[in-house]
Formats: structure tokens, C-alpha cells, sequence
């Protein structure tokens, strides 16, 4: 597992606006506290609080990620 330093950075900085996830006509998320991850040179990944999901229109998959 990396470690945070100067030879692998991360970031944590707040989405300007609104997001919103849709799936056809559903609103999957709608969020105005989403963030944005950046580590190192890895493409940037955007969290959603799931508090601002909902989850009745997802199911678990099988998949596992730390």
C-alpha cells in the first residue's frame, strides 16, 4: 500500500456545484458535498456521500477495493 509524501501525493478537494448520477429517467445521486480524490498521477476519483445516494437503485457486486 502507498504512503502519502512527496513522492506520492493526494488530494482531497470539494466539487464546485452540484453533481448529479443518473441512470435513464432515476437520479441515482445528487450531491452538493462531492469530492474529488487525486493521488499521484492515478486518474482523479469523485466520492459522493451516500447520504446523497440512493441506494435502493444499486446493488452489491462482487468487486472489493481498498
Amino acid at each position: 500500500m502507498k504512503e502519502p509524501g512527496p513522492d506520492h501525493p493526494i488530494s482531497i478537494e470539494p466539487i464546485a456545484g452540484r453533481v448529479v448520477v443518473r441512470r435513464g429517467e432515476a437520479i441515482v445521486a445528487d450531491s452538493t458535498h462531492a469530492v474529488t480524490l487525486q493521488e499521484s498521477d492515478y486518474p482523479p476519483v469523485r466520492y459522493i456521500p451516500r447520504a446523497d445516494v440512493d441506494m435502493s437503485l444499486l446493488r452489491r457486486s462482487d468487486r472489493a477495493t481498498y
